[in-house]
């Protein structure tokens, strides 16, 4: 009894190691803890005063702890429509995206907006970066 014992005691060690050695072997991947904190955006210019169309920059700042972090975004604009959704990793503290819109027809005044939208790790909105069109 002592001997099956004993056998089975070191057929459990001998599991175990070779188990560590194994799994020492592998390189499972990193796994991304970090999160997203906030979404900002600005516009540039915020009033356009000139031929049509405007020609409007929107940037979009996604700020994260921890980082790396794996995001998924798109951008949506007032006039409804949405962007494709992208994907980017971020590796510092925050990371810049811009989008770019010309709109806007002769003789016409029109306020417009873009945010920036973060759909993954978790769900995110930057404020509407207002832009004022006034086309000559």
């Amino acid at each position: 009894m002592k001997a099956v014992r004993l056998c089975l005691v070191t057929m459990m060690m001998l599991s175990l190691t070779w188990g560590a050695v194994f799994a020492q072997g592998s390189h499972p991947k990193k796994v991304l803890t970090g999160n997203v904190k906030k979404v900002v955006t600005v516009v540039n210019p915020k009033v356009w005063n000139g031929p049509a169309p405007a020609h409007l920059t929107f940037t979009g700042t996604i700020f994260v702890n921890n980082p790396p972090v794996d995001v998924e975004y798109t951008w949506v604009r007032s006039d409804g429509a949405r962007g494709p959704v992208l994907k980017a990793r971020i590796t510092s503290a925050g990371e810049g995206f811009t989008d770019t819109w010309d709109v806007g027809v002769a003789k016409k005044k029109m306020k417009v907006w873009e945010r920036l939208e973060v759909l993954s790790p978790r769900k995110a909105s930057s404020n509407p970066a207002v832009a004022s069109v006034n086309c000559k």
